[in-house]
């Protein structure tokens, strides 16, 4: 079984694909056992969680996260992680929307990508809320308030409120992350992390990369190490060796079915590569986990 994928924006009509944004109560899903999956899953779409009340852990790519009141957490499409609630009735919020969402409203293409709310490390996708509880919970009323009727401009108004709780929390992240300004704005790092996350399962070399960039290796890889302290080979590995801890502790493959995902030659240099970069086998760290 591979990790289980949700392609439609709306929880509660799953069939509906073509929605490219939903919003949710969070205790209606609750209640009616509809999003808290028994098993680790990802989305096709970005999602935005704020719980203003409840307590519990919220697992992204293998981090651990303290669910406690006036928390929000920002998913970027295909980030593997799993709800597990212990108080009774949580409540909050829960914003999703695909990659179009925004096409017909802002201008500068893959702005949504470039925040750091959203970043692929998914270091920043978590924060409390303390010092702008009531602006957003304000901001969040009105989009509840807005999609309950039909008007003019529905559309626009809704683009606008979700940006603004987008922007509210990048804003602040920024302000205690001042380093992440020259990251987010420089366009070609974000189009080097678009094309990591289409290709890096066949595309294990920075050449690849440094061509459909139209740049040279070298320069690619400076301007990566200058703004990430990685080079290109060493995000490359990064990303593969995310998504063999993904496939190794969230699916049934075998090792060797996982080394042809990933496609490596053979299990053995799958072995190497993986041992190499964590410091344990595959076999050893499937092991640690299941303990």
């Amino acid at each position: 079984m591979n990790i289980p994928l949700l392609k439609s924006c709306d929880i509660q009509k799953r069939d509906n694909q073509k929605n490219n944004f939903a919003v949710h109560n969070l205790s209606e899903l609750v209640k009616e056992d509809l999003y808290i999956p028994k098993t680790p899953h990802k989305h096709s779409f970005f999602q935005i969680l704020y719980v203003s009340r409840g307590a519990g852990i919220h697992y992204v790519d293998f981090q651990e996260w303290e669910i406690e009141d006036g928390t929000i957490f920002f998913l970027s499409p295909g980030q593997v992680h799993n709800l597990r609630f212990t108080s009774k009735n949580p409540e909050g919020i829960m914003i999703n929307f695909n990659e179009d969402f925004f096409n017909d409203f802002l201008s500068q293409k893959d702005f949504i990508n470039s925040l750091p709310v959203f970043s692929k490390s998914g270091k920043y996708g978590f924060r409390k809320v303390d010092s702008c509880k009531s602006e957003l919970e304000s901001t969040i009323a009105k989009i509840l308030k807005v999609i309950k009727y039909d008007s003019l401009y529905k559309k626009q108004f809704i683009q606008t409120l979700v940006l603004e709780i987008v922007l509210m929390i990048a804003i602040k992240t920024k302000d205690e992350n001042p380093e992440n300004e020259i990251i987010s704005n420089n366009y070609l790092l974000v189009k080097f992390e678009k094309l990591l996350e289409k290709y890096f399962m066949e595309a294990h070399h920075p050449k690849f990369y440094a061509a459909h960039l139209s740049v040279t290796s070298n320069y690619l890889n400076t301007l990566c190490k200058k703004l990430t302290g990685k080079t290109v080979g060493e995000v490359i590995r990064s990303r593969i060796v995310l998504e063999a801890k993904r496939l190794l502790v969230n699916s049934e493959y075998t090792i060797s079915q996982i080394a042809y995902e990933l496609y490596f030659e053979d299990n053995s240099y799958f072995t190497k590569f993986f041992k190499a970069n964590t410091g344990l086998t595959p076999a050893e760290f499937r092991k640690s986990i299941n303990k």
